[in-house]
């Protein structure tokens, strides 16, 4: 009678054991191939995080674009000798927020091409344009924010 119960013990945890194996091989499967409809949304999730970066950059390019124009009518009511040099320090401000812009326009096309087509590259791409984008902006807005400070 205890050699009956041996097996049947052996038996139930054999077959436990198996069940426990093929359970975990199908979990492994499924996290292999994630469902379309997560990817599909996970694209749109991008898509709609990069057009919401996009136009608050374009945003604050606008706002630089009118702190400059300001600051050209201000120099235009200093004195004619310092009106160039003050206008030298201003063109190189403006030649920065016009590198930025273009970048902008250039990176925003390149991913429009490839909208459909995010991949782990296009990922790292926006992330390094926008910690890049981010940075360069601060310094325009320290400059446009200091210009009279470190050019009297």
């Amino acid at each position: 009678m205890l050699k009956k119960t041996n097996i049947l013990f052996l038996f139930v945890i054999v077959t436990l054991m198996v069940t426990l194996l093929i359970s975990c091989g199908s979990v492994a499967k499924k996290d292999k191939d994630p469902p379309t409809g997560s990817q599909k949304e996970f694209k749109v999730t991008e898509n709609v995080d990069w057009e919401k970066f996009s136009s608050d950059a374009q945003v604050a390019i606008k706002e630089r674009e009118a702190q400059i124009e300001a600051l050209r009518k201000e120099i235009l009511l200093v004195r004619k000798n310092e009106q160039q040099k003050l206008n030298t320090a201003l063109d190189a401000l403006e030649q920065k927020k016009n590198n930025l812009k273009k970048s902008l326009a250039d990176i925003n096309k390149k991913l429009k091409t490839n909208l459909n087509n995010v991949n782990e590259s296009d990922k790292v791409l926006k992330t390094t344009f926008e910690h890049a984008f981010v940075n360069d902006m601060n310094e325009l807005l320290v400059g446009l924010k200091d210009f009279w400070k470190t050019n009297k």
